[in-house]
């Protein structure tokens, strides 16, 4: 269980992630850029007391993940166009992970099914459940409405200074045996597409976290390793923050080699397959006695 102490480091990140949440919502409109979003997110995040428990993601369409716009991007946002924003902020590691998806247009049957499907499982929370039931839940609802969960992106466990910890929680109903427990503090996250229902890698990578200290033919790149593994504590960073220490060119080797010798893990863009388009809502809450506590509303 938690103690005291926890519980209160995890509600006041909670809350001050969605203060920031909803201030990120009203600047999601054609013309802003991508860059604008995150780096207005990060600034907030900070500036209440926070830090960012990963770079803000802010993907496009069948852009389901990880796009962490590098610096200088100047995509903006177009009419039509379905945005992701995915945050997260922590206190001294402990983390609060909050999505929300918003449709610059009229085709708003994707993001009320995500959202009912993120509800609905929250209201199903309680001790004992096995998560393959939230993956049921969320499988059902997309279907129903038309549309297909994506199988290969899950919910997680939250522990301090650690992102994905343990649980993993299906959007589908998967047998793994893993059932919750008084205590839990999990992120849910479901993902909703017109698509196929899978995403793939792609061959961009903006988001990176230490791994491992390994030996490095360059200096530099052992500094910026040292240098990471101090600064983030082994949670997810931006390249994008790392720009002014050195050239786009040498950067973007330097994180080359760091991920070749297995000391930084990349985190690949994820579009999905068939292009469709691609929702999502996210949550964290902490399991209770008799059902959960949503820390990020």
């Amino acid at each position: 269980m938690l103690t005291e102490e926890e519980l209160k480091a995890y509600r006041t990140a909670g809350k001050l992630v969605a203060e920031v949440r909803e201030e990120a919502r009203a600047l999601v409109k054609p013309g802003v850029t991508l860059l604008e979003i995150a780096e207005m997110v990060e600034e907030s995040i900070v500036q209440k007391g926070g830090k960012p428990a990963f770079p803000c993601n802010v993907s496009v369409n069948e852009t389901a993940a990880h796009y962490s716009p590098p610096a200088n991007d100047d995509t903006s946002i177009k009419e039509g166009d379905m945005v992701k924003v995915d945050m997260g902020a922590h206190l001294d590691g402990y983390i609060a992970d909050t999505a929300f998806t918003i449709v610059t247009g009229e085709k708003q049957e994707l993001v009320q099914t995500v959202e009912r499907a993120l509800e609905t499982s929250i209201g199903a929370i309680k001790p004992g459940i096995d998560v393959s039931e939230i993956g049921k839940i969320v499988e059902e609802i997309a279907t129903a409405a038309g549309f297909k969960p994506i199988r290969n992106l899950t919910g997680h466990g939250l522990a301090r200074w650690n992102l994905h910890a343990g649980l993993t929680v299906p959007n589908v109903k998967e047998e793994t045996g893993q059932k919750l427990k008084a205590g839990d503090v999990v992120a849910l996250e479901p993902f909703v597409t017109d698509g196929a229902g899978y995403v793939e890698d792609q061959k961009k990578v903006y988001i990176f976290r230490y791994l491992h200290d390994r030996p490095v033919r360059l200096r530099m790149a052992k500094q910026l390793l040292n240098e990471v593994k101090r600064a983030y504590d082994g949670l997810p960073f931006a390249e994008r923050w790392l720009a002014k220490k050195m050239s786009k060119l040498r950067l973007e080797l330097t994180l080359r080699e760091l991920v070749g010798v297995g000391a930084l893990w990349p985190y690949h863009v994820l579009a999905e397959r068939a292009g469709g388009k691609v929702a999502q809502a996210e949550h964290t809450v902490i399991v209770t006695e008799d059902g959960c506590e949503v820390t990020t509303r």
